[in-house]
């Protein structure tokens, strides 16, 4: 694994030299003597950690001007201040615009390596509590739902939700068991602590247990430090079990005991920890057929299903399509920054028809596709079904080749349409826009029985 990359911005090449050469052994370092070559290189590079001297000498920009401009980049690494002086006010004024910490020079070395590992420590943990919440959101937002079925499964989660029963929600891979799990959350009675996911399935079995119930350092090789499981993150939450029914069998059997008392030990650890965590457990998979092969307990299986919530998958809930696609078309034009307000008409007879062998999960990613390459302010069907997902029904009784005529026909209609619109019936300019050639828009346009004149503004 390659050393930590330390950035030093000091006007003295020759303190920047020795503290280089000490701190190489641990570090990769790079150097920089003003301002505007350390802004720069900042562009470029993103180091682990900064050691920034405050004064880099007269009429030059300063180390708190510096600073500033790093603390208002996105993830902004930690930055140590250096100064020969012992200015209180600097040092008040530093940490408020959110140095790590101030060391005086020439630095205590010890105390100077010790800071360091301090702040990258911190960096660390932000990141992996960042990268923690951004997966809680992706799994969370809220459930948004408009067929009479999942209506009435609303009803019921919220009802099991009120109490501190254990759930178990079951469906098909991608249909929204994550969004099942964090409505009962916030519909439960420690909605006010954290909701923690995992998926036993993606974990391996190796690790499983750690990642659990955490390790305590030295409890194998490689763990350097005391590491809190997902069991301890979630006491006074819920603990939603993603995919169970892709566990290992010894992870099962230690599961099981640790349902059944609440306390669980860290690897490497005596110490019983008691907690006090909501269990919601989802699987794809049929647990009544896996327990028959021998690849599920069933003691755990009855411990998890003491109220089971099934999920339809997406071709069963019509009426939910529209309002996912409309609301995950709201959010991918926000992060890439496009004016898109809805699909065409054809595109959602498109989606009702489509059995989404995905379910939620790739509708999702259709309508995030869609919105990357949409040039309009609709979503019409050039932009969607782009990955053989067309000639296809719900029943599959559609020819692919009548299939095709009728959708590349709607296209093309949508198409050439929007261009004649944009361009007030001039062929020429719409032919332009399309990236055609004159003569084949002007064909389709003529087997289409458009007229450009309608086009133009009266």
């Amino acid at each position: 694994m390659a050393n930590p990359l330390l950035f030093i911005i000091d006007d003295e090449p020759e303190y920047c030299s020795d503290l280089a050469l000490i701190l190489s052994h641990r570090f990769e370092v790079n150097m920089a003597y003003e301002g505007p070559g350390a802004l720069e290189y900042l562009k470029n590079n993103q180091p682990d950690i900064i050691l920034l001297d405050v004064n880099l000498g007269e009429g030059r920009m300063s180390g708190l001007e510096i600073l500033e401009h790093i603390r208002a980049t996105d993830n902004a690494p930690p930055v140590i201040m250096l100064s020969g002086q012992q200015d209180l006010e600097t040092v008040v004024q530093a940490i408020k615009i959110g140095a790590f910490h101030y060391v005086s020079k020439p630095a205590d070395l010890p105390q100077l390596l010790n800071l360091v590992e301090m702040a990258l420590s911190y960096r660390a943990n932000s990141r992996a509590l960042q990268a923690h919440r951004d997966e809680v959101e992706r799994l969370t937002g809220s459930f948004v739902a408009g067929d009479p079925t999942t209506m009435q499964m609303l009803e019921q989660i919220d009802k099991v939700a009120a109490t501190d029963a254990t759930v178990l929600v079951t469906g098909e891979s991608g249909s929204g068991k994550e969004m099942v799990a964090r409505r009962i959350h916030d519909h439960s009675l420690v909605k006010g602590g954290p909701f923690v996911g995992i998926n036993c399935g993606a974990v391996p079995a190796e690790i499983i247990e750690s990642e659990m119930f955490g390790h305590a350092r030295g409890a194998f090789t490689g763990a350097d430090r005391k590491r809190m499981g997902k069991f301890e993150m979630a006491n006074g939450g819920t603990l939603f079990l993603d995919e169970i029914g892709d566990s290992p069998l010894p992870f099962q059997i230690k599961l099981l005991r640790v349902l059944g008392e609440r306390t669980f030990s860290r690897l490497g650890e005596n110490e019983s920890i008691r907690v006090n965590t909501r269990i919601v457990a989802a699987t794809s998979k049929d647990l009544e057929l896996a327990i028959t092969k021998g690849e599920f307990r069933s003691e755990l299986y009855y411990r998890l299903n003491i109220y089971r919530i099934h999920l339809l998958p997406l071709r069963e809930r019509l009426g939910d399509i529209l309002p996912l696609a409309e609301t995950f078309l709201k959010e991918a034009a926000v992060r890439f920054r496009k004016e898109i307000h809805g699909f065409s008409p054809a595109v959602q007879q498109q989606m009702a028809r489509h059995p989404w062998p995905g379910n939620v999960r790739q509708l999702r990613n259709e309508v995030e596709r869609s919105v990357l390459i949409c040039s309009g302010p609709m979503i019409s069907l050039g932009d969607i079904f782009q990955s053989g997902m067309v000639g296809q029904t719900a029943n599959g009784q559609e020819e692919y080749d009548e299939a095709k005529a009728r959708i590349t026909e709607q296209w093309q209609r949508e198409f050439i349409t929007e261009k004649l619109t944009l361009t007030q019936g001039n062929v020429t300019e719409a032919a332009k826009k399309s990236g055609m050639p004159r003569p084949s828009f002007q064909r389709i346009m003529k087997n289409l029985g458009l007229d450009p004149e309608g086009f133009k503004s009266q």
